[in-house]
């Protein structure tokens, strides 16, 4: 009996003794895993913790940490479980359970599930969190995101591959001047020059982490070569980050510090074919910071920075330094057209001198954190056009910055840490479907941003007003060739210089036919009139052609009559006249039914009853489109749509929005879907 005591006592103390060892065991392991992960070694701290999971003794914030370095890894299929898991299991989680739920959702495109967590993260956390108001911005992005997803996409893009990324960080890519198969990023990588050290600069295999190297790779038979340090006397254990070439490809631009924010800009030159590293500082009041903050050099004398001084908008703005009388001039912020209360960082300007690709993280315009905006500057109005997205796929839900266009004009190569991607940043390339035209080099040799002013120039950019008035039809089909000629060559010259504009010339007859033929009929004289218009030069892409019935007090024979649409920001106002000598009423946003597609002209009781009906072509297909009424709203058209659905043919109608008489897709309707949220409806039907 005493001896079968002794062995239960003895088996107790040694139960207590295991787990209390365990306890500690995890415990240490714990602390272990949290060190790991607050240096960002996610795949050290990830194997740490699943030792803990493994020994059954993981709580709540193991597996926390657990789900959230699985994130940070990339593997949002892996963490989406385990993050779901803790909402199943635990009766009070932690509430960044619910933000990295929305961050993986965000991630992935899947914008209103992303909002749905971030919102339960908001009712989680008081009302003072510091994380409250940076939500509420991802909130925003994720909004911009639905409206941006639904944009036509302009490029190809793809990750460069293994042979250049790592599970580390790749960022800054930039191609050679002189050789275009030639590319070089900078990069933090185990083997780096310096190896691993930490916060004190002392060598740390566990803790510590590289500093950036500058790498080069060449493309040969559509395969990069295993990427290359650069000179051993210019990378260092410091950071060393690639910012530009000069325009001779002669002189290699970097920054050099201990820090991403404290250091210096340098040149390395190479001399008469030989290379020697000269260190020449540069002596321009540039900022010397590197990683998101990246100086572009244009052509030796402007230089496109990012800082956050005093006097700017806000986080990191866009500065510009212009070299004049042997000096560098003291920055100046490129204004509010650009630079927003967020970042703006990472600037590229292309070969015409006027085009600005840069980076932002505005969440009224970035759908995740960092987007890729463009915009032109006009010299003569010292102002730039309203930044465009670039849309998906070259802009995501991450960090998509370094955008830079290679000079053949259709591909780009950019930084990103989207989560499909082989570890922090990745460097990937766009290839764009168009030739991007502002990669041709001006036939001048200076920038026209590097002063504020010009002289001359063309009336439009002035500011010119463009008088639009209808043009009337004789029984011969000609109209008067004098004013209406020259009205018709300076509409021309516009639409020329501004691409982006769409013509919509809309006509309509009075001959004694059914009111479906007159319709029909005065299209075909848009027509023939759209052919003269091509035949001066005008791309048949950028006309839209319109028929309607004329309207009861219309006493001419045949007329037609313009309105030009997409002039948001462009500086040129146009004040189009119709037929009956007022204001062209086809103004803001409304909806139409389109209820048949034909070769030619197509009869229905419906067109003949109804006053907005009319037929509509592009002038670059043969395709005649019959739609019928103009409803102020999306739901008023879809009313009728309900209405008349037994009345039209199998077919059915399709709701089609317009906006000051431009027939919409989905590519022109989500950057509109902001000032307009009722486009949202019909492009989450689309």
């Amino acid at each position: 009996m005493r001896n079968q005591y002794f062995w239960t006592t003895l088996l107790l103390l040694f139960s207590c003794f295991s787990a209390v060892f365990a306890q500690d065991l995890s415990a240490d392991l714990k602390k272990r895993a949290k060190d790991f992960y607050l240096v960002n070694k996610y795949k050290e701290a990830q194997s740490v913790l699943l030792q803990i999971k493994k020994n059954r003794q993981d709580d709540k914030e193991t597996k926390l940490l657990l789900a959230l370095s699985t994130y940070h890894l990339n593997q949002l299929k892996e963490a989406e479980p385990l993050l779901k898991s803790i909402l199943e299991t635990e009766k009070s989680p932690f509430p960044e359970t619910w933000l990295y739920l929305g961050k993986v959702y965000h991630d992935r495109h899947e914008f209103n599930k992303a909002n749905e967590y971030y919102k339960l993260y908001l009712k989680a956390i008081p009302a003072d969190h510091h994380n409250r108001l940076a939500v509420r911005d991802d909130i925003r992005r994720a909004a911009q995101g639905i409206k941006l997803q639904y944009r036509q996409p302009k490029a190809i893009v793809e990750n460069l591959g293994p042979r250049i990324n790592t599970p580390y960080d790749e960022f800054g890519p930039l191609t050679s001047p002189n050789f275009g198969d030639r590319l070089y990023f900078s990069s933090v990588r185990p083997g780096n020059a310096g190896g691993s050290r930490n916060n004190f600069g002392q060598i740390d295999e566990v803790m510590g982490r590289n500093s950036s190297d500058i790498f080069t790779s060449q493309l040969s038979a559509g395969t990069w070569s295993p990427p290359q340090p650069m000179h051993y006397l210019l990378n260092s254990p410091k950071h060393e980050v690639i910012l530009d070439f000069n325009p001779s490809g002669k002189a290699l631009i970097y920054f050099k510090g201990s820090s991403y924010t404290q250091g210096e800009i340098l040149v390395d030159t190479i001399k008469a074919g030989i290379r020697t590293l000269t260190s020449d500082p540069f002596l321009g009041p540039v900022d010397a910071l590197a990683g998101l903050s990246s100086a572009h050099f244009v052509a030796d004398t402007l230089v496109i920075f990012a800082s956050q001084r005093p006097g700017g908008f806000g986080g990191l703005d866009l500065y510009k330094t212009v070299f004049k009388a042997g000096r560098w001039t003291s920055p100046q912020n490129l204004g509010a057209d650009i630079n927003t209360p967020f970042d703006e960082t990472t600037p590229f300007i292309a070969r015409d001198g006027r085009t600005l690709y840069y980076s932002s993280n505005q969440p009224n315009g970035s759908m995740g954190g960092f987007d890729v905006f463009r915009t032109q500057y006009y010299p003569a109005l010292n102002r730039w056009l309203a930044p465009d997205n670039l849309g998906v796929p070259v802009n995501s839900a991450a960090d998509d910055t370094h955008f830079r266009l290679a000079r053949d004009g259709y591909t780009a190569y950019f930084a990103s840490t989207r989560k499909d991607g082989y570890g922090e940043r990745d460097i990937y390339a766009a290839y764009f479907f168009d030739y991007l035209h502002e990669m041709t080099a001006p036939v001048y040799n200076s920038s026209p941003i590097t002063s504020t002013t010009a002289e001359g120039g063309d009336l439009a950019i002035r500011g010119q007003v463009l008088n639009l008035k209808p043009l009337f039809f004789n029984q011969d089909g000609q109209w008067a060739q004098g004013k209406e000629q020259e009205q018709l060559m300076e509409m021309v010259k516009i639409l020329k210089q501004y691409p982006q504009l769409t013509l919509c010339i809309t006509g309509t007859s009075r001959q004694e036919l059914a009111t479906t033929s007159r319709m029909y009929s005065g299209l075909k004289s848009v027509e023939f009139l759209a052919k003269h218009l091509v035949s001066l030069g005008l791309p048949a892409g950028s006309i839209q052609l319109r028929g309607v019935p004329p309207p009861a007090d219309f006493t001419n024979f045949k007329a037609v009559h313009f309105q030009v649409s997409g002039l948001s920001e462009l500086p040129l106002k146009v004040n189009a006249e119709n037929w009956l000598g007022k204001e062209s009423n086809e103004k803001g946003l409304y909806f139409r039914l389109q209820i048949a597609q034909a070769a030619g002209l197509f009869q229905h009781p419906l067109l003949s009853k109804d006053p907005e009906a009319g037929v509509e072509r592009s002038f670059s297909n043969g395709i005649y489109l019959y739609t019928l009424g103009k409803y102020s709203t999306y739901a008023e058209a879809k009313t009728a749509q309900e209405r008349m659905a037994a009345q039209l043919s199998a077919g059915g109608s399709e709701i089609i929005p317009y906006y000051h008489g431009q027939r919409l897709n989905r590519e022109n309707a989500g950057p509109l879907s902001g000032q307009y949220p009722d486009l949202l409806s019909w492009l989450e039907k689309k």
